[in-house]
């Protein structure tokens, strides 16, 4: 924007007029700007439109009309709906035509579009009242991404991946349609409370891809979000992608756009410094918000699917190592569980066996019962063949040397 200060100085202040900006390639050049104010003095307050829709609240007021919260009386429950009146604040000829043609363009964009995606505001009505132009659209019961974007606080790369996702999912359906939106910033993209989603708003900055190139462009945008083939008169798909990834990096670093420097030489952003996030996902982003619009990704198909793929190899490559370790320890569990039943069989088995030996053998029973000399032969036996059996596995251990050694002694005194 360094190179376009009037545009940038015009934007910025906000102001209510479609200035004429000198082209030597283009013939004339408009720059049509406005900033919503908020108030509630309004003379269309408690108006009913067309017998149905009744305005209720002023919601903000533009450079080409005021919008407003209204009743649909002829619907069940009577829902909130959005009339936008059309009424341009400047007094310039050449201003209302250009109004009027934007006005007339977003009815028929969010006719074409709202109705077949969910997440793009349906057009109910528009129409011409006592020389009066209405557009009546669906009212998003949420809240815009300057509430969530604040500025100092940084969100976790897991979330910013995936509002870049839902909102390059939304430009997709646009971009298919050849509609560049051209106005791509927090306040225009609204969190819906009742399922979370993000819905896409205010089609009055539209441009279609085969009105491109005329003699008279209509320069409109927002500092910071706005490139600059976009500030020439000359916006593409392209533009649109170098809004959201500048969307995506104030939500990294915390800071405005205003707020983040330029490479002297490049003209580049530089941003890296001031986020935690991977080298995969800030490649991206980069491409993204190129100086260049041949260097960015020509449409939101094309991003989504780079952005896409950041997600697709970094958590495989990570969860390497982790499910390597995890199959060691088991393994070792495995083995530690074997050794341990091992162990405790063989001291019961001894432990029983001296049990009934002694037990035997210190009876009051007759020392010449030839049962008894049987079971005492074949106790003896076992205990031996028991000994020869578990003091090979026991002696490999030197550590248990000396339960072999207790288990010897203790064989040698019943034998005596």
């Amino acid at each position: 924007m360094r190179r376009y200060p009037l545009i940038k100085k015009t934007l910025q202040n906000g102001s209510y007029t479609i200035k004429f900006l000198k082209s030597g390639e283009s013939g004339n050049t408009h720059l049509l700007t406005g900033k919503i104010r908020h108030t509630n003095q309004s003379p269309l307050i408690r108006t009913i439109l067309r017998n149905r829709f009744e305005i209720v609240k002023l919601l903000g007021r533009g450079g080409s009309g005021d919008t407003y919260l209204a009743l649909d009386l002829d619907l069940p429950g009577q829902p909130y709906c959005v009339v936008k009146h059309f009424q341009p604040k400047d007094s310039n000829p050449d201003a209302l035509p250009i109004s009027k043609r934007l006005f007339a363009r977003e009815a028929e964009v969010l006719y074409q579009l709202g109705n077949n995606y969910d997440q793009i505001p349906r057009l109910f009505a528009h129409f011409n009242e006592n020389e009066n132009f209405y557009l009546v659209q669906e009212f998003i019961d949420g809240h815009d991404l300057t509430e969530e974007l604040i500025v100092g606080q940084r969100l976790s790369e897991k979330t910013v991946f995936n509002l870049l996702k839902e909102i390059l999912e939304i430009l997709v359906f646009v971009h298919q349609h050849k509609i560049i939106h051209r106005d791509i910033k927090p306040q225009n993209l609204m969190r819906r409370h009742s399922d979370k989603k993000i819905v896409l708003i205010d089609f009055g900055s539209i441009k279609k891809m085969s009105a491109v190139g005329t003699n008279a462009t209509i320069i409109i945008g927002t500092p910071g979000y706005m490139p600059s083939e976009q500030a020439k008169g000359k916006p593409k798909l392209c533009s649109d992608i170098y809004a959201v990834g500048m969307i995506g990096i104030q939500a990294l670093t915390g800071l405005m756009p205003s707020q983040l420097q330029e490479d002297p030489n490049t003209e580049e952003i530089i941003w890296r410094d001031k986020a935690q996030v991977s080298d995969s996902l800030a490649d991206v982003l980069d491409t993204m918000i190129r100086v260049r619009h041949s260097q960015r990704y020509h449409s939101a198909a094309e991003a989504l699917e780079a952005l896409t793929a950041t997600q697709i190899i970094s958590p495989s490559s990570q969860s390497t190592e982790p499910n390597t370790n995890t199959d060691d320890y088991l393994l070792l569990y495995k083995k530690f569980i074997l050794l341990l039943g091992i162990g405790l069989g063989t001291i019961t088995s001894l432990v029983l066996i001296v049990l009934i030996y002694t037990f035997m053998f210190t009876s009051t029973s007759l020392p010449n019962n030839p049962i008894q000399l049987k079971f005492k032969s074949f106790i003896e036996k076992f205990f031996d063949l028991t000994l020869v059996k578990t003091d090979i596995p026991i002696a490999k251990s030197p550590n248990n040397k000396r339960v072999c050694n207790s288990n010897c002694a203790i064989a040698e005194d019943i034998n005596r």
